[in-house]
């Protein structure tokens, strides 16, 4: 008998038998439904014609004007010295993960994920969102290890869902352990870019009356832009009840009423390198600041310096050393700016060879941290609970921004670096609270583990006041 090779449909190119066909279909993605309800193309990119120009005027970083440089230095320490209000430091923890963080066999790397998470979920505790007929989505979710934790936090409860939201394939999902049938907790996977995703049309949101808290840990900086929009643009009340227009982008609505349904927010912030200006929601408050694109975009640079010569604890016994013996050290102090004697303090000669030894002011990073899940070798309670550990993308802490005619020292580059990162986080804090969100700043977890220890956690305004979230 001969055998005819077909092609499969018009949008499919693959060929292949035509008595193989109908099993080909079965498994050839070009095959699959067609656009889910909740897809909304660049419903939450923010993005509009202007800013989008603006964006793409980059210039390489030797490329920056020196004058512009310290310019900027100087407003950017001004205006947090003016805006960013006082951090608390909130290290919190919780029980459903003691017996994880008395694991013995566990390495610096495995513990940090894991206090990282107890602490997260202390706050979620802490503002009274760990409690039965909520509806948990964790953004940017990974492998959802902490819908995993949030889970096993709230076991008594039955009547939570969770929804996890990740534009790729991931390997090892902790929510494979968690498949009850029609009994226990929901868990349902979406496989989407934020920028795209409605969450107020999400069936499982939509068709229930669940509140929702939005949780995420890997939201790597553009990312954390687009979930804090698609949290405050796509659960209002006029998208719930199919009122708006979705289909205009959110950055030219007008800023609605967040929705009944959002129930609370805890975010881990990291990444601020990785941020544009085309995707940030906290664009009114840098103009409101006189910082232009091109500064937030520089901004971005400078907040490398935070991480670039970090380092944190190396073992355990380090660790559990310096905390016995440490002092707390304000971080956030204000920067004292040095102005250079002359231009000859600042370049050597013609050649522009600085006079500064080279060792000093280099930026190449000497500690760098993940901000997702890292190799770790020992062995866990659990075969997915170790495959953590395993390496899914290396996130650093941003380019080595070299400078030899800035002559700062590290720590002075260490602290403009900070002050970036936080006038960056508090423009999305003032977004928040532009949209009836009350939501603050809190150092989450020691810096030692990780120098992206600040989240932020938010509640609607009408439960603040007897929330403890002040």
């Amino acid at each position: 008998m001969d055998r005819f090779i077909v092609q499969n449909t018009p949008d499919c190119l693959v060929t292949c038998y035509e008595d193989q066909l109908n099993k080909h279909i079965k498994k050839c993605r070009k095959q699959e439904s067609a656009t889910p309800v909740y897809h909304v193309e660049g419903v939450n990119s923010g993005a509009d014609s202007t800013d989008r120009e603006e964006e793409t005027k980059k210039i390489p970083w030797a490329d920056i004007p020196l004058s512009e440089l310290l310019n900027l230095i100087d407003r950017v320490n001004k205006k947090y010295q003016e805006h960013v209000e006082a951090i608390q430091t909130e290290i919190l923890d919780h029980e459903s993960l003691q017996e994880e963080l008395a694991n013995e066999n566990f390495r610096i790397p495995a513990l940090r994920h894991r206090k990282q998470q107890a602490s997260l979920i202390g706050h979620l505790g802490k503002m009274d969102l760990l409690k039965d007929g909520m509806c948990y989505v964790e953004l940017g979710a990974g492998k959802g290890m902490l819908s995993h934790w949030i889970q096993k936090a709230s076991d008594q409860c039955s009547n939570t869902a969770f929804v996890l939201v990740d534009r790729g394939h991931v390997r090892y999902k902790a929510d494979n352990q968690h498949k009850w049938g029609e009994s226990g907790p929901k868990f349902e996977r979406i496989r989407i870019d934020i920028a795209n995703l409605h969450l107020g049309r999400v069936p499982s949101i939509q068709e229930n009356e669940r509140p929702v808290v939005a949780v995420g840990k890997h939201l790597c900086g553009g990312a954390t832009d687009l979930a804090v929009r698609c949290v405050t643009n796509t659960l209002s009340a006029e998208d719930l009840g199919e009122t708006a227009s979705v289909a205009e982008p959110a950055c030219k609505r007008s800023k609605p009423n967040t929705s009944s349904k959002f129930a609370g927010m805890a975010i881990a912030l990291c990444c601020h390198h990785r941020c544009t200006w085309e995707t940030y929601v906290g664009k009114d408050f840098m103009k409101t600041c006189s910082f232009s694109a091109r500064d937030f975009m520089l901004m971005c640079k400078l907040s490398s310096w935070a991480a670039a010569t970090w380092k944190g604890w190396a073992t355990i016994e380090q660790m559990n050393e310096e905390i016995n013996s440490s002092t707390n050290v304000d971080k956030n102090s204000p920067v004292t700016m040095t102005t250079p004697q002359s231009s000859e303090a600042r370049v050597g000669g013609s050649s522009g060879q600085s006079t500064t030894d080279s060792s000093e002011m280099s930026s190449t990073p000497t500690g760098v941290v993940s901000c997702t899940d890292q190799p770790d070798n020992q062995s866990g309670d659990q075969e997915l609970v170790s495959q953590e550990d395993e390496v899914e993308e290396e996130h650093q802490s941003g380019p080595a921004l070299t400078r030899n005619d800035l002559c700062l020292p590290i720590a002075t580059r260490e602290k403009i670096g900070r002050q970036c990162k936080r006038l960056i986080d508090f423009g999305r804090v003032k977004y928040l609270r532009e949209h009836n969100i009350d939501s603050k700043l809190v150092v989450y977890i020691d810096e030692k583990l990780t120098p992206e220890n600040v989240a932020i956690i938010a509640l609607p305004d009408c439960r603040s006041g007897t929330s403890g979230l002040s």
